[in-house]
């Protein structure tokens, strides 16, 4: 993929694997790119609580983070695959300016706020979905419950858990 472009057009189009997995169907599963523009979102909205962030820098590793998925495709965490390995080479081989690649590496190490804010900005993406397909009836309890204990995990261990568990008490009772 050397083009733009064409990396919009697979993003657009690939659906996430977990739900189709779980009974979602593909005319309902959420795209990718409907993830990454979801996950920037909350990655700033979060960001912007915080102090001493570059708040439009995690909008922008969380916007990116899964655009390696255009080559290798969604692959679920059940299938038995080194999925950051794949991505970093697929990443790699995109034609894309240095400072992507570079946001992209932020996020796989986790070596800045920014980047795990993505990171807990893309779970809590899924976890969000996640109630919407279970009071559409889909049985994903299993991908809300695992991701809600990573996302209180991480925010624990970077001392945010107070503005996630904020964030976490309003979108349930929506």
């Amino acid at each position: 993929m050397n083009k733009i472009n064409e990396l919009i057009y697979s993003l657009n189009s690939i659906a996430r694997s977990g739900w189709m997995i779980k009974g979602v169907d593909a005319c309902k599963a959420e795209t990718v790119s409907q993830h990454l523009f979801a996950s920037s979102l909350i990655a700033l909205e979060i960001s912007s609580k915080l102090n001493n962030i570059d708040k439009y820098k995690a909008a922008s590793i969380a916007l990116i983070h899964d655009i390696g998925e255009a080559i290798i495709g969604d692959i679920s965490k059940t299938a038995n695959v080194d999925k950051s390995n794949s991505e970093k080479e697929a990443i790699n081989s995109l034609n894309l300016n240095n400072e992507i690649k570079k946001l992209y590496n932020e996020y796989e190490s986790g070596s800045t706020i920014e980047g795990v804010i993505a990171k807990i900005s893309d779970l809590l993406s899924t976890y969000i979905i996640s109630l919407k397909y279970e009071r559409e009836g889909y049985k994903v309890n299993e991908i809300k419950d695992n991701v809600k204990e990573e996302i209180i995990r991480l925010s624990k261990r970077y001392k945010i858990d107070n503005i996630i568990i904020d964030f976490l008490k309003n979108i349930e009772q929506s």
